[in-house]
């Protein structure tokens, strides 16, 4: 099992990458939609102001798979990940390892959405909530070509995510994530505070914009397109879904 890495980028460089139609599914606003007025002015408030203030935090720990049964994935760390769905999708991908990653838009932007929440400026609230969501999401997609740049040499690329809570895999699994993201090698347990991150009892993270996930690491060829991963996502219902769910990004792409 590796260290726990964190990997660097600043809050314009990620804020820059977020597009318009991201940000405009998750303002539950049609995608094509040219912004005007006042709702452009909101969004390019909200926009500007992570640039400026916002700190993203992203760690990556490497796990090797040991076993992967119907309904677990057993590590060789000795810890098992009590999931069918997962155990599902990495013997599909034929996965041999986990990247398990935790991504945060930072707890700068949760207190500022709290801030403005208080002071009853109740849009600028919103728009700005909206953003860091989609600022953690591309914190994950940054994540992933970063990761799989760094694995091009060995012929490895990562699978479709997948989060305790998200569908059928129960939330409770958090606190395993984050055991493996915060201890060393020399400990028995890990802590529940990992930068920005802290992982209540409850299995709800804070700040939120924060998420905890994994992706297989495998040989085939797999896609990170943002349509096939909610094709991947049984989550019923969801408000925010680019495409209806069909399994499609279990798949590789040798086989599509």
């Amino acid at each position: 099992m590796s260290e726990t890495i964190l990997l660097q980028v600043t809050g314009e460089e990620i804020a820059a990458s977020v597009t318009s139609r991201e940000y405009q599914r998750l303002l539950s606003l049609p995608r094509d939609l040219v912004l005007e007025g006042d709702l452009l002015e909101r969004a390019t408030t909200a926009r500007e102001w992570y640039t400026k203030n916002g700190v993203p935090f992203i760690a990556a720990r490497r796990v090797d798979l040991k076993e992967v049964s119907p309904t677990a994935a057993s590590l060789s760390n000795g810890m098992n990940l009590e999931s069918a769905v997962l155990a599902r999708r990495l013997r599909e991908g034929e996965a041999h390892a986990l990247e398990i990653l935790a991504a945060s838009a930072g707890s700068e932007v949760a207190q500022e959405v709290t801030r403005l929440w208080s002071i009853e400026h109740p849009d600028e609230a919103f728009f700005l909530d909206r953003f860091a969501v989609a600022v953690t999401e591309q914190l994950l997609f940054w994540a992933s070509a970063t990761l799989c740049r760094a694995s091009e040499a060995e012929n490895e690329t990562l699978m479709t995510r997948l989060s305790p809570g998200c569908g059928h895999w129960d939330i409770t699994d958090q606190h395993k994530l984050m055991t493996m993201l915060t201890r060393t090698e020399n400990q028995e347990s890990g802590g529940t505070i990992l930068g920005p991150l802290h992982l209540l009892s409850s299995g709800a993270i804070h700040p939120q914009h924060s998420i905890l996930t994994v992706m297989g690491v495998t040989h085939r060829k797999f896609v990170q397109a943002p349509e096939l991963i909610c094709r991947s996502c049984d989550l019923d219902p969801c408000g925010f879904r680019r495409a209806p769910f069909a399994g499609e990004a279990l798949r590789p792409l040798e086989t599509r």
